[in-house]
């Protein structure tokens, strides 16, 4: 910020405008960083408060009926994911980056203010929880277009010695509103009597939602617009046709991800809820194990992304893989045992390449695809391994441990996603991080 290390009485004077320069000149990557932010913040806490939200929006005899309905609303947002992203992904190839992120980030914030303000069923009737299911599918939409767009308009416009660099924020912040929903659900159950948070403390977290919409919005309403080449289609027949060229690459980058994404959910999601249900005395030492993890992902993920600069970033991206194909094994029979140590280090040791991977991939994937369709290929084929993958590995994980009676099926179910994974990283033309092309054969 420009401070010389001295203390004085202008010191807070020098710092604060020193921080309002350094917001401004990296005002385009802060938006996309706080844009992902409010999207996983959302969902996050949809997650968290779902038995309260099932409560006044499902009301049923059995409080497991509650929770299954406000949990089927929650998968509804994946669900939307691909169809957000063909329907958003033409707005960034067609008419420019910047609407792209203008649209996403509004439906997300009107959606947050209208979870925050809608009525229970008890004052509306059945109205009120088909609302809430309509809320839940805009903001699937919207999600849908919200992390790959920004994630391609950051490395669009990066020098191509920190398009790593670039690239990692906006899964930075992804992680980030993760964690801050977390945090305010904690924060929300601690300070609030459960009466009180049923009736209204849940809706406080919307509302914050809301506010970093707002924020988002603002931050999103003059970047600089990189220059690319527009899509040509103008038909919707043309653009299906213009995806239908791409599959090849977007098997490629669908194939890229998978491993990570199973990884990710089985780790955090599958492993948690299930020790949670088998040690209750224990769960909230897992929870909090798995926020602290989480937070150190974080800087794990920007490392991913310096990197990708450093260093040649298909080869670290190769190498991460392995690595987490190697530990996957391990790791999850370490988290199997239940012992809050043998968790905590099982986690962090399959968490850390996952998040790690997530810094670097930003930088590699979105150059599969020409300029005119990059929003649209990349959104899609993302949003539909993410709906396919992470949206029912608790699931699938769940089903072969009940079947197989195995502690290590969730890890076999992991390592069956290591041959597509490596298959799509070699497919990948070698490229130095440093002077990345503007497309990848």
């Amino acid at each position: 910020l420009g401070l010389n290390g001295v203390m004085s009485q202008d010191c807070p004077e020098k710092f604060w405008s020193g921080s309002v320069v350094l917001i401004r000149q990296h005002r385009p990557e802060l938006a996309a960083a706080v844009g992902n932010t409010v999207e996983w913040f959302d969902f996050a806490i949809f997650g968290y408060f779902a038995r309260t939200i099932g409560s006044q929006f499902f009301p049923a005899v059995s409080p497991t009926l509650q929770l299954l309905g406000a949990f089927s609303v929650f998968a509804v947002g994946y669900l939307m994911r691909p169809i957000g992203s063909l329907l958003l992904g033409p707005i960034g190839d067609r008419i420019g980056r910047r609407a792209l992120l203008q649209v996403s980030v509004s439906m997300m914030t009107l959606c947050s203010i209208g979870m925050a303000v809608l009525p229970t069923t008890a004052q509306w009737g059945g109205a009120a929880a088909w609302i809430l299911v309509g809320l839940r599918m805009l903001q699937g939409l919207s999600v849908g277009g919200e992390f790959p767009g920004s994630v391609v308009a950051l490395v669009e416009r990066a020098p191509p010695a920190r398009r790593g660099l670039y690239g990692s924020l906006t899964a930075a912040g992804a992680s980030l509103g993760f964690v801050g929903g977390s945090l305010v659900a904690a924060l929300v159950n601690l300070m609030l009597s459960p009466a009180a948070v049923a009736q209204w403390g849940w809706r406080v977290a919307f509302a914050l939602g809301a506010l970093l919409g707002l924020w988002a919005l603002v931050l999103r309403r003059s970047p600089a617009e990189h220059s690319f080449q527009r899509g040509v289609s103008l038909t919707v027949v043309d653009h299906l046709k213009g995806l239908f060229s791409s599959a090849p690459a977007m098997l490629r980058l669908m194939g890229a991800v998978s491993l990570a994404h199973v990884c990710l959910y089985t780790v955090t999601i599958f492993e948690v809820e299930t020790l949670s249900s088998q040690y209750p005395q224990l769960a909230s030492q897992y929870f909090a194990i798995t926020t602290v993890n989480q937070v150190i992902g974080i800087a794990a993920i920007l490392l991913g992304g310096y990197l990708a600069d450093r260093f040649n970033g298909l080869v670290i991206a190769r190498r991460i893989n392995l690595a987490m194909a190697g530990l996957a094994l391990p790791a999850l029979l370490l988290i199997s045992t239940g012992q809050v140590f043998a968790f905590l280090l099982g986690q962090f040791l399959l968490l850390m390449p996952v998040m790690l991977y997530s810094g670097v991939y930003p930088s590699l994937l979105p150059f599969l695809f020409p300029a005119g369709m990059r929003c649209s290929s990349f959104s899609f084929s993302y949003s539909l391994i993410v709906a396919l993958l992470g949206g029912t590995a608790p699931l699938v994980a769940t089903w072969l441990l009940q079947s197989l009676r195995l502690d290590y099926a969730p890890a076999l179910y992991c390592l069956l996603w290591v041959p597509p994974t490596l298959w799509a990283l070699h497919r990948f033309k070698a490229i130095d991080g440093n002077r990345r092309q503007d497309s990848v054969s």
